[in-house]
C-alpha cells in the first residue's frame, strides 16, 4: 500500500515523463524509434502502477466511507482509470509499431496529444480533488 506522499511523487514523475514525451511524440521520425519505445514502455508501467496503486489505497478506503458524495466521486474516478488503461495500452502498442502512411503518422501524433492531455488532466484532478478527500 502506498502513502499519499508516494502517490504524489508518482504523479510528479509521470508529469515529467509527459513533458518529455509530448516533445518526442511530435517528431514523426521518432515513431517506432527503439529508445522512444523504451521510454514509452517505462511511461506505461509508471502510469499503470500508479493507477493500480490508487485502486488499492485511495479507491478502496474511500469506497467504504459513509459519505455518498465521496463514493460518487470515487466511482467516477475509477471509471476514468479504466478508460485511461484501455486507451493507453492500445496507444503504446500502436506507437511502437511502424505506421505506414503520412495520414497514419498524423493520426498517431493526434492520439499522442490526446492521451498525454488525458493523463495531465487526471494528475491535476487527483492533486486538486482526490488527494484532499483522502486527508
Amino acid at each position: 500500500m502506498y502513502t499519499l506522499d508516494e502517490l504524489k511523487q508518482q504523479n510528479q514523475e509521470i508529469s515529467q515523463l509527459c513533458d518529455v514525451l509530448a516533445v518526442l511524440m511530435e517528431e514523426e521520425n521518432l515513431h517506432n524509434n527503439p529508445y522512444v519505445c523504451e521510454l514509452m514502455q517505462r511511461f506505461k508501467e509508471k502510469v499503470w502502477v500508479h493507477l493500480v496503486s490508487e485502486e488499492n489505497t485511495i479507491y478502496a478506503s474511500l469506497m467504504d466511507d459513509d459519505d455518498e458524495h465521496k463514493r460518487k466521486i470515487m466511482k467516477e474516478f475509477h471509471e476514468n482509470a479504466r478508460e485511461i488503461k484501455h486507451q493507453f495500452s492500445a496507444f503504446v502498442r500502436q506507437w511502437c509499431s511502424m505506421p505506414g502512411t503520412d495520414e497514419e503518422h498524423h493520426q498517431l501524433t493526434d492520439q499522442s496529444r490526446d492521451i498525454i492531455g488525458q493523463i495531465r488532466k487526471r494528475i491535476e484532478y487527483e492533486n486538486k480533488q482526490i488527494f484532499p478527500l483522502v486527508k
